[in-house]
Protein backbone atom coordinates (compact mmCIF):
# COMPACT_ATOMS: atom_id res chain seq x y z
CA UNK A 1 0.00 0.00 0.00
CA UNK A 2 2.96 2.10 -0.56
CA UNK A 3 4.72 3.22 -3.66
CA UNK A 4 6.00 6.48 -2.29
CA UNK A 5 9.29 6.63 -4.08
CA UNK A 6 7.64 9.37 -6.11
CA UNK A 7 9.04 12.12 -3.90
CA UNK A 8 12.21 12.41 -1.83
CA UNK A 9 12.48 11.37 1.79
CA UNK A 10 9.57 8.93 2.07
CA UNK A 11 11.18 5.51 1.72
CA UNK A 12 10.80 2.82 4.39
CA UNK A 13 13.76 0.43 4.57
CA UNK A 14 13.77 -2.87 6.42
CA UNK A 15 16.43 -5.57 5.89
CA UNK A 16 17.70 -8.67 7.63
CA UNK A 17 20.82 -10.64 6.62
CA UNK A 18 22.18 -13.79 8.29
CA UNK A 19 24.94 -16.27 7.42
CA UNK A 20 26.50 -19.24 9.20
CA UNK A 21 29.83 -20.95 8.34
CA UNK A 22 32.11 -23.31 10.29
CA UNK A 23 35.86 -23.53 9.60
CA UNK A 24 38.83 -25.01 11.44
CA UNK A 25 42.64 -24.71 11.19
CA UNK A 26 44.10 -26.82 8.43
CA UNK A 27 40.78 -28.12 7.18
CA UNK A 28 38.64 -27.14 4.27
CA UNK A 29 35.70 -24.89 5.10
CA UNK A 30 32.56 -26.81 5.90
CA UNK A 31 29.15 -25.23 5.47
CA UNK A 32 26.74 -26.33 8.12
CA UNK A 33 23.55 -27.72 6.59
CA UNK A 34 20.61 -27.13 8.86
CA UNK A 35 17.30 -28.66 7.96
CA UNK A 36 14.61 -26.04 7.78
CA UNK A 37 11.55 -26.76 9.83
CA UNK A 38 8.24 -25.33 8.65
CA UNK A 39 7.28 -22.01 10.18
CA UNK A 40 4.24 -22.32 12.41
CA UNK A 41 2.09 -19.20 12.60
CA UNK A 42 -0.24 -18.90 15.57
CA UNK A 43 -3.27 -17.12 14.15
CA UNK A 44 -6.65 -16.84 15.84
CA UNK A 45 -8.05 -14.23 13.44
CA UNK A 46 -9.58 -15.62 10.23
CA UNK A 47 -8.31 -13.97 7.05
CA UNK A 48 -11.85 -12.95 6.10
CA UNK A 49 -11.85 -10.60 9.12
CA UNK A 50 -9.19 -8.44 7.44
CA UNK A 51 -11.22 -7.85 4.29
CA UNK A 52 -12.50 -4.37 3.60
CA UNK A 53 -11.58 -0.90 2.36
CA UNK A 54 -8.71 1.00 4.00
CA UNK A 55 -7.97 4.71 3.61
CA UNK A 56 -4.75 6.51 4.56
CA UNK A 57 -5.55 8.89 7.42
CA UNK A 58 -3.45 11.80 6.20
CA UNK A 59 -4.29 11.35 2.50
CA UNK A 60 -7.92 10.56 1.69
CA UNK A 61 -7.03 9.77 -1.93
CA UNK A 62 -4.94 6.68 -1.11
CA UNK A 63 -7.41 3.83 -0.74
CA UNK A 64 -7.03 0.05 -1.02
CA UNK A 65 -9.46 -2.85 -0.97
CA UNK A 66 -8.17 -5.94 0.85
CA UNK A 67 -9.46 -9.43 0.10
CA UNK A 68 -8.43 -12.89 1.29
CA UNK A 69 -6.84 -15.23 -1.25
CA UNK A 70 -5.85 -18.63 0.07
CA UNK A 71 -3.41 -18.07 2.93
CA UNK A 72 -2.58 -14.48 1.89
CA UNK A 73 -4.24 -11.08 1.58
CA UNK A 74 -4.45 -9.09 -1.66
CA UNK A 75 -4.48 -5.28 -1.47
CA UNK A 76 -5.83 -3.65 -4.66
CA UNK A 77 -5.52 0.12 -5.05
CA UNK A 78 -8.83 1.83 -5.82
CA UNK A 79 -8.36 4.34 -8.62
CA UNK A 80 -4.95 2.90 -9.50
CA UNK A 81 -3.23 -0.24 -10.77
CA UNK A 82 -1.11 -1.23 -7.77
CA UNK A 83 -1.77 -4.72 -6.43
CA UNK A 84 0.09 -6.08 -3.41
CA UNK A 85 0.33 -9.53 -1.86
CA UNK A 86 0.43 -9.52 1.96
CA UNK A 87 2.10 -12.55 3.55
CA UNK A 88 1.20 -13.44 7.12
CA UNK A 89 3.89 -13.37 9.83
CA UNK A 90 1.70 -13.67 12.95
CA UNK A 91 -1.92 -13.26 13.94
CA UNK A 92 -2.09 -9.54 13.07
CA UNK A 93 1.24 -9.00 11.30
CA UNK A 94 1.80 -9.23 7.54
CA UNK A 95 4.45 -8.01 5.10
CA UNK A 96 4.91 -7.31 1.39
CA UNK A 97 7.82 -6.63 -0.96
CA UNK A 98 8.45 -3.07 -2.09
CA UNK A 99 8.49 -1.97 -5.74
CA UNK A 100 12.09 -3.13 -6.20
CA UNK A 101 11.39 -6.53 -4.65
CA UNK A 102 14.33 -6.30 -2.26
CA UNK A 103 12.74 -4.94 0.92
CA UNK A 104 9.91 -6.21 3.07
CA UNK A 105 7.42 -3.64 4.37
CA UNK A 106 5.59 -4.58 7.61
CA UNK A 107 1.80 -4.27 7.78
CA UNK A 108 0.29 -4.51 11.28
CA UNK A 109 -3.48 -4.68 11.78
CA UNK A 110 -5.25 -3.46 14.93
CA UNK A 111 -8.58 -4.31 16.54
CA UNK A 112 -11.12 -2.08 18.27
CA UNK A 113 -12.69 -2.80 21.65
CA UNK A 114 -15.26 -5.06 19.98
CA UNK A 115 -12.48 -7.21 18.57
CA UNK A 116 -13.01 -6.06 14.98
CA UNK A 117 -10.18 -5.15 12.61
CA UNK A 118 -10.29 -1.36 12.26
CA UNK A 119 -6.82 -0.07 11.39
CA UNK A 120 -3.47 -0.72 9.72
CA UNK A 121 -0.03 0.61 10.63
CA UNK A 122 2.16 0.53 7.53
CA UNK A 123 5.93 0.63 7.74
CA UNK A 124 5.72 1.55 11.41
CA UNK A 125 4.29 5.03 10.76
CA UNK A 126 1.50 5.33 8.18
CA UNK A 127 -1.98 4.83 9.63
CA UNK A 128 -4.81 3.48 7.47
CA UNK A 129 -8.38 3.34 8.79
CA UNK A 130 -10.96 0.75 7.75
CA UNK A 131 -13.97 2.50 6.21
CA UNK A 132 -17.44 1.30 5.27
CA UNK A 133 -17.46 2.58 1.69
CA UNK A 134 -15.55 4.81 -0.71
CA UNK A 135 -16.74 7.22 -3.39
CA UNK A 136 -14.06 8.14 -5.97
CA UNK A 137 -13.43 11.88 -6.40
CA UNK A 138 -15.07 13.58 -9.37
CA UNK A 139 -13.17 15.69 -11.87
CA UNK A 140 -14.45 19.16 -12.81
CA UNK A 141 -14.08 21.20 -15.97
CA UNK A 142 -12.02 24.41 -15.69
CA UNK A 143 -11.40 27.13 -18.23
CA UNK A 144 -7.92 27.45 -19.72
CA UNK A 145 -7.40 30.67 -17.73
CA UNK A 146 -8.34 28.97 -14.44
CA UNK A 147 -5.67 26.36 -15.09
CA UNK A 148 -3.01 28.64 -16.57
CA UNK A 149 -2.93 30.95 -13.55
CA UNK A 150 -1.50 28.10 -11.43
CA UNK A 151 1.47 27.48 -13.72
CA UNK A 152 4.96 28.50 -12.61
CA UNK A 153 7.96 27.50 -10.55
CA UNK A 154 7.56 26.47 -6.89
CA UNK A 155 10.40 26.18 -4.36
CA UNK A 156 10.50 23.72 -1.47
CA UNK A 157 9.76 25.28 1.92
CA UNK A 158 12.39 23.00 3.49
CA UNK A 159 15.12 22.76 0.83
CA UNK A 160 15.96 25.77 -1.29
CA UNK A 161 17.61 23.60 -3.96
CA UNK A 162 14.45 21.67 -4.83
CA UNK A 163 11.82 22.98 -7.26
CA UNK A 164 8.60 21.95 -8.95
CA UNK A 165 7.77 23.34 -12.38
CA UNK A 166 4.03 23.31 -13.03
CA UNK A 167 2.66 23.83 -16.53
CA UNK A 168 -0.89 23.99 -17.87
CA UNK A 169 -2.19 21.31 -20.23
CA UNK A 170 -5.65 21.18 -21.88
CA UNK A 171 -7.23 18.99 -19.18
CA UNK A 172 -5.14 19.85 -16.10
CA UNK A 173 -1.56 20.36 -14.94
CA UNK A 174 1.83 18.71 -15.41
CA UNK A 175 4.33 18.76 -12.55
CA UNK A 176 8.07 18.29 -13.21
CA UNK A 177 10.48 17.51 -10.36
CA UNK A 178 13.83 19.30 -10.51
CA UNK A 179 15.81 16.50 -8.83
CA UNK A 180 14.99 13.70 -11.28
CA UNK A 181 13.05 15.26 -14.17
CA UNK A 182 10.02 13.08 -13.46
CA UNK A 183 6.73 14.44 -14.82
CA UNK A 184 3.30 13.75 -13.30
CA UNK A 185 -0.09 14.79 -14.67
CA UNK A 186 -2.99 16.04 -12.54
CA UNK A 187 -6.71 16.48 -13.15
CA UNK A 188 -8.78 19.22 -11.46
CA UNK A 189 -11.21 18.47 -8.63
CA UNK A 190 -11.78 22.21 -8.02
CA UNK A 191 -10.11 25.51 -8.93
CA UNK A 192 -7.39 24.92 -6.32
CA UNK A 193 -7.35 21.11 -5.90
CA UNK A 194 -5.79 18.74 -8.43
CA UNK A 195 -5.18 15.00 -8.24
CA UNK A 196 -3.09 12.28 -9.81
CA UNK A 197 -5.37 9.38 -8.96
CA UNK A 198 -2.93 6.59 -9.85
CA UNK A 199 -0.49 7.83 -7.18
CA UNK A 200 -3.18 9.18 -4.84
CA UNK A 201 -1.19 12.42 -5.14
CA UNK A 202 -3.12 15.67 -4.42
CA UNK A 203 -1.97 19.24 -5.10
CA UNK A 204 -3.71 21.97 -3.08
CA UNK A 205 -3.05 25.58 -4.10
CA UNK A 206 -3.35 28.68 -1.93
CA UNK A 207 -4.24 31.98 -3.61
CA UNK A 208 -3.94 35.59 -2.50
CA UNK A 209 -6.76 38.15 -2.53
CA UNK A 210 -6.14 38.81 -6.23
CA UNK A 211 -6.57 35.15 -7.13
CA UNK A 212 -2.88 34.49 -7.79
CA UNK A 213 -1.27 31.32 -6.36
CA UNK A 214 1.21 31.79 -3.53
CA UNK A 215 2.00 28.18 -2.66
CA UNK A 216 1.00 24.58 -3.22
CA UNK A 217 0.73 21.68 -0.76
CA UNK A 218 1.84 18.35 -2.24
CA UNK A 219 0.78 14.98 -0.80
CA UNK A 220 -0.87 16.87 2.10
CA UNK A 221 2.54 17.33 3.70
CA UNK A 222 5.09 19.29 1.61
CA UNK A 223 4.75 23.05 1.09
CA UNK A 224 6.16 24.64 -2.07
CA UNK A 225 6.21 28.45 -2.43
CA UNK A 226 5.57 30.19 -5.75
CA UNK A 227 8.71 31.79 -7.16
CA UNK A 228 8.22 35.36 -8.35
CA UNK A 229 9.38 35.73 -11.92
Amino acid sequence: MISIKTTTGYICRFAFIAAVALTGPGVAPVIAKVAKSPTIIIADTHLKAFEGIYQQKDNEYRVYKITADGDKLIAQQLGGDQKLTLTRKSDLEFEFLDDDGDEKIPVVFSKNEAGEINQITLGGRQIWAKINSYTPPKEVQLTPDQIKVLAGKYQSDERADLFLTITAIPDGLTLKQSWDGKEINFKPLSEVLFLNQAFGFPLKFTKDASGNPTKVLAFNRDTWNKVKE
